[in-house]
């Protein structure tokens, strides 16, 4: 399959559901896009406004939303290097109020024909709902996700072949903003779909992988429960023994391990099965064995993220920060299309969180500590990170990754030396080590930073 390189993604994750995921999930659409993100501008949002047109419980919703952001940060985090995941914008939908401003104004050059065609629409004339049933968040979702896609000025939206139809909306309701306010304002975006797309179906070996039918296997719950799935999965109904020669064919458990098992042990298990050397039980075992080194770290960093909220709401703000400048970008030239600007204006879009005030009492949660740096060397592997041993007056000394030689730092420059760190941030995962902490940097010119010297100062002191 030939991938897209150097383009901006847009892609959005409904929190449905339970809000978790499933190896189904993982094959059919995140592998795909972990692929893309690594060599293209991405963003990726939890499209939470959706949920609303089939979740209307507030704690169904939290749950929901909260699952979601820890699954797909974990399997982020799981399966790319810090620098790749560093690059992906993740954030809430709802985080940044311009989708829903995009979607009013976009309302109005839509035609009621366009959404009357939608495939979720007429799906749920088609089972038989009574139209009035239909709330009209279901009806108008193919113009919030035009404004999703719009926003972002994405070239390219990952997605399966049954959502192709949202993105020639899209397109179509893009063309006729830019038409009626004579002004391309709006990018005509294009659909991705991944031509090999591994469509699996559930432990039942019958239907497709969902939740709702208990016919999954799970990739963040304990390992008790992921067993118990494994274990029940569906295999040859024909073979009554062990000693029976079985079928692969159909076999649900060899689908899997065709996917997460080493191929040469796969092969080997293939034809013992079929000799009848070897039980279903212990074929069943390597899949388990199989999808826990697989999702070994992701899992971890489940666990990492899960026990430490603080590192999730960073990870949030950050990717909210960053697809606010381009939201308010996009929006600004929409506003001025329009008309809606004039000299009689005196809106301004509020500025990303980086602009923001903080009180006295968060700035007082903020560590400083003098540290003395015993030892700095080159991250191997890596052609930025310069890997620091700190002395900051605890029993133990901190390790501190810097990203800076980039701007042409070398080790030698902090080896020996004592400067500013801020001491109580969550541990960072950085390749395979953990940052415990971060040196204060300031702007300098051109923008390289500049470190603050503690030179003469008691190590370990705070800064009050």
């Amino acid at each position: 399959m030939n991938m897209p390189t150097n383009k901006r993604l847009l892609s959005g994750i409904t929190p449905s559901g339970d809000g978790s995921l499933h190896i189904g999930n993982y094959l059919g659409a995140v592998r795909q896009f972990i692929e893309l993100a690594k060599s293209n501008e991405t963003y990726l949002m939890v499209a939470d406004l959706h949920g609303l047109t089939t979740i209307q419980d507030k704690s169904q919703l939290q749950h929901n939303i909260e699952t979601l952001v820890l699954n797909e940060l974990a399997l982020l985090k799981g399966f790319m290097t810090v620098e790749q995941f560093d690059r992906i914008i993740f954030f809430r939908q709802s985080d940044v109020l311009m989708h829903t401003e995009c979607q009013s104004i976009i309302n109005n050059v839509t035609p009621l024909g366009l959404l009357k065609r939608a495939h979720a629409y007429k799906d749920k004339l088609q089972k038989e709902v009574e139209e009035d049933d239909i709330n009209v968040g279901l009806f108008s979702y193919p113009m919030l996700m035009a404004a999703d896609i719009l926003l972002y000025q994405a070239d390219l939206v990952p997605v399966g072949k049954d959502q192709k139809q949202h993105i020639e909306i899209t397109r179509d309701i893009a063309g006729h903003f830019n038409k009626i306010y004579k002004k391309n304002v709006f990018k005509l975006p294009e659909a991705f779909i991944p031509e090999e797309v591994a469509v699996v179906l559930g432990t039942d070996g019958q239907r497709k992988m969902s939740k709702s039918l208990g016919n999954v296997i799970s990739m963040f719950e304990s390992e008790d429960v992921i067993r118990k799935q494994v274990m029940g999965t569906f295999t040859d109904p024909t073979r009554k023994h062990a000693t029976d020669p079985g079928h692969i064919e159909g076999n649900m458990v060899f689908t899997y391990l065709d996917f997460f098992g080493d191929p040469v042990k796969v092969a080997a298990l293939k034809g013992q099965y079929k000799e009848g050397k070897v039980s279903d039980v212990e074929v069943k075992e390597y899949l388990f064995d199989s999808l826990m080194a697989y999702f070994g770290a992701a899992r971890k960093a489940y666990d990492e993220l899960k026990s430490n909220p603080q590192l999730v709401r960073d990870i949030l703000a950050r990717g909210q920060e960053r697809a606010l400048s381009i939201a308010i970008q996009t929006m600004t030239q929409v506003r001025n299309a329009i008309g809606v600007t004039t000299q009689y204006s005196f809106f301004d879009y509020p500025k990303p969180a980086s602009g923001k005030t903080i009180s006295i009492d968060e700035f007082a949660r903020v560590e400083l500590r003098v540290g003395k740096v015993l030892e700095a060397t080159n991250k191997e592997g890596s052609e930025k990170l310069i890997r620091l041993v700190v002395d900051v007056g605890e029993e133990k000394p901190r390790t501190i990754f810097t990203g800076v030689r980039g701007f042409g730092y070398t080790s030698e420059d902090f080896s020996g030396k004592q400067f500013f760190f801020i001491t109580n941030l969550a541990p960072r995962k950085m390749m395979n080590e953990e940052s415990q902490g971060m040196i204060l940097a300031v702007d300098g010119a051109d923008t390289k930073p500049q470190f603050v010297s503690a030179e003469g100062m008691p190590v370990g002191a705070k800064i009050r």
